[in-house]
């Protein structure tokens, strides 16, 4: 008799509403509003996206809720409408203070130290690189994330390598975040919605590298706006569609990029001379296709397909330095999600993806023959829940992945000796994780998780050592570790403008990113941790102060890190019949430093001034004996400035001036004869440091009146102002005169990027 009841029910209510409910000035989705019918009694969440679904018969009064806003009441009648649009205002309270506790979405913690975020509307505030904004370097105006040099990509947090960081794009793990040398970002700006980053203290959730864990989200297609936006500059274009059906339960967003700078290959001869001609000695484009599709039944249950592809090519011929080389590199990617609210206080999340890198490097670089191939790929498949109560944000969870990695397919020729290498290694990990967010008391919330890994290493394998010998089948486990990374923190909020947070956390790594310790290239390799390469090990000890005010937000902390199993790769000529995993140095590592930042973010002028001071430092028993060393990338000072103004309705500008201690580079302190050959004496590594990196940029756009396009800009931008010779590599040319002992040895230095100006057009309709 119930089931017919139920029935006959589910009958009545013929007609449903779907609905979005949005903030009145941002017009941003608003998650956990309360949807009531007063005349049927039922009731409904609005989910992360703003949108809910409800049932009714004949006529209904809604009552719209939420503890920040403005109650509203909605009359609908039967066969009205099929989908409405509800924006709230915020409610002023005046009598006295209310103090309003939600779950939050986003993965940020804010009893975590040493995180940021940023939207998209300050992403393209930034002076545009080349007419076009970026998300990397937006991420580079933020203490602790430090700037390199032109032709050396990547995120440099809190003294680590670009390996130690976990990039995920809506999910998807990216190893290769930057296009053409560390110019561009991977992410398109058009579509992206923000970026959250956490330097060495992320939640065990989000998984983390030794350094840092940067999730960058794009536009949700569901709540977001639609239309067609793009950007056509001199350097690239960008193109990007948002479409969601009528009903509202689909939607999809994607966007596509392309340069060409291959075209002033031919055009730069007709106004520069050959000697200083950059576009003639260098080569390089790259393009990339990314977006979601999402499918939402209804409010509670939502799909999410997302996918990446990107590619860039790079020559650089430079017969006068004896430079002729070339780089191929990119990253593919897929990932399929669905989440599910499971009650009030509750939803769940399962994953699926697929990421793959690779790096091609051909060419001759000082009289010497290098064809060098890597890659690396991963399939993963995760389940996260989510439980609020009332003092407790609790997520727990499990992971499975797979990996396969081809390190190096090596063919080198050093005078008249020749090195062939080719290594796949086979892998896999299960991992938990539990965390909590427990608010202790009114002034001091607490932040505890943990998570446990089982990672073994899969046959085929081979290693041929002085005193043994192995040989694994396929599908046979090797070697397994179980391993454990933890991260806690303690925040205090003295008053309603200041926050103390302290923080220690135990980070493991099983992907090594291995220098090249003696070749300028960008293509340093992938190795997962194997039999006789060990998972990286991290603490990191941080301390942070910070002060928000309306007009100022004023930020200072310190930080120190451990870190074990540090890798340099070592190109050995002799090793031909050598193990691939006795070609690497072992060590330690350790890194430290002050972080102070100030941000002005009201009034016309608004800006932003932020200053690490660090030492990262390496030490490795086979090199110098274990004496610490400076690393490749380490940076003593590194400032960072920027303006943006807003100099009328229509005009508005903004400059950004960086300036950072040159990096290390291992390079002969001396020579001498020896059997009538040049010898290279080192007196240290990583002994000679490059001339300190600076660059003025400047943008400034203009809104145009259209009655065609929603909006319509013209952006100016000169980047390298002053046509500063940032040093992208540094070497030493010996050149033999009429006798063996008559030799001119001469400092030469490739640059990449002179002054560069540009136009772009960005449209939206």
């Amino acid at each position: 008799m119930s089931l017919l009841v139920t029935v006959l029910e589910t009958v009545a209510q013929n007609h449903c509403v779907r609905g979005w409910v949005r903030e009145a000035d941002s017009g941003e989705p608003v998650s956990d509003v309360h949807i009531w019918a007063t005349r049927s009694g039922k009731g409904t969440i609005t989910d992360s996206s703003g949108a809910f679904e409800i049932c009714f018969d004949k006529n209904e009064v809604l009552i719209i809720s939420h503890a920040t806003y403005d109650t509203q009441r909605l009359s609908l009648v039967e066969n009205d409408k099929d989908s409405v649009f509800i924006y709230l205002n915020q409610r002023d309270v005046v009598a006295r203070e209310v103090e309003v506790r939600g779950r939050r979405e986003t993965a940020i913690n804010p009893v975590l130290p040493s995180t940021g975020s940023i939207k998209s509307k300050d992403i393209l505030l930034l002076p545009s690189l080349l007419g076009e904004a970026d998300v990397v370097g937006a991420l580079r105006q933020l203490p602790g994330i430090q700037s390199v040099s032109e032709g050396i990509g990547g995120v440099f947090v809190r003294g680590g390598s670009p390996g130690q960081n976990r990039v995920l794009l809506d999910g998807m793990e990216l190893l290769n975040p930057v296009h053409l040398m560390g110019v561009y970002s991977v992410f398109n700006p058009l579509i992206t919605r923000g970026v959250e980053v956490f330097k060495g203290h992320s939640p065990v959730s989000v998984r983390s590298g030794l350094s840092s864990s940067i999730l960058v989200t794009s536009d949700d297609p569901i709540s977001g706006d639609q239309g067609v936006k793009g950007a056509i500059g001199n350097i690239a274009s960008n193109l990007t569609l948002s479409l969601q059906s009528r009903n509202g339960k689909f939607g999809i967003t994607a966007g596509a990029r392309r340069s060409y700078l291959e075209v002033y290959r031919e055009a730069s001869s007709l106004f520069l001379k050959e000697d200083d001609n950059y576009f003639d000695q260098s080569f390089y484009w790259f393009y990339d296709f990314n977006g979601r599709m999402v499918f939402q039944p209804h409010p509670g249950s939502q799909f999410v397909l997302s996918w990446y592809v990107g590619v860039d090519d790079f020559v650089i011929d430079n017969d006068d330095v004896d430079y002729d080389a070339g780089t191929n590199y990119g990253n593919n990617a897929v990932a399929l999600q669905w989440r599910k609210r499971m009650g009030v206080d509750g939803s769940l999340k399962i994953s699926a993806d697929y990421t793959s890198a690779w790096s091609d490097f051909t060419g001759e670089i000082i009289q010497n023959d290098l064809d060098f191939t890597s890659r690396h790929q991963k399939l993963s498949l995760s389940a996260e829940m989510l439980n609020e109560y009332r003092s407790h944000l609790i997520r727990y969870g499990a992971e499975g992945a797979w990996y396969k990695t081809m390190p190096q397919k090596l063919f080198l020729v050093i005078t008249d000796d020749t090195t062939q290498r080719k290594d796949i290694y086979r892998n896999y990990e299960v991992s938990w994780f539990l965390e909590d967010n427990f608010h202790l008391l009114p002034k001091i919330s607490l932040y505890a998780g943990i998570r446990g890994y089982y990672y073994a290493s899969l046959g085929p394998y081979q290693y041929n050592g002085d005193v043994d010998f192995t040989d694994v089948g396929a599908g046979e486990t090797i070697d397994h570790d179980w391993l454990w990374s933890s991260s806690l923190s303690v925040s205090y909020s003295p008053g309603k403008s200041s926050t103390c947070k302290i923080a220690w956390t135990r980070s493991v790594q099983l992907r090594h990113l291995a220098a090249l310790s003696s070749m300028p290239l960008p293509n340093d390799l992938w190795m997962m941790a194997s039999p006789r390469l060990k998972p990286q090990i991290g603490h990191q000890w941080s301390v942070e102060y910070e002060r928000v005010s309306t007009s100022y937000d004023w930020r200072v902390g310190a930080f120190a890190r451990l870190m074990r199993n540090q890798l340099i790769f070592n190109v050995n000529i002799d090793g031909e019949e050598m193990n691939f995993e006795d070609h690497f140095y072992k060590g330690r590592g350790r890194a430290y430093g002050l972080e102070w930042s100030l941000r002005k973010k009201a009034g016309p002028i608004t800006g932003a001034l932020n200053y690490t001071m660090s030492k990262s430092e390496r030490s490795f028993n086979d090199i110098f004996d274990g004496v610490w060393f400076n690393d490749k990338f380490d940076r003593t000072h590194d400032l960072t400035v920027l303006v943006t103004g807003n100099l009328s309705g229509k005009w508005s500008c903004s400059a950004n001036w960086t300036y950072a201690t040159g990096i290390s580079m291992n390079l002969p302190s001396g020579r001498m004869w020896m059997m009538g050959t040049i010898m290279n004496d080192y007196d240290s590594f990583n002994n000679f440091r490059l001339p300190p990196y600076h660059r003025l940029d400047l943008s400034a756009s203009l809104k145009l009146n259209s009655d065609t396009f929603k909006e319509s800009v013209l952006d100016f931008s000169v980047i390298n102002v002053y046509n500063r010779a940032n040093p992208y590599f540094l070497f030493y040319k010996v050149s033999k005169g009429n006798s063996n002992y008559d030799i001119d040895i001469q400092a030469r230095q490739i640059s990449l990027f002179p002054i560069m100006p540009s136009l772009s057009w960005k449209f939206k309709f």
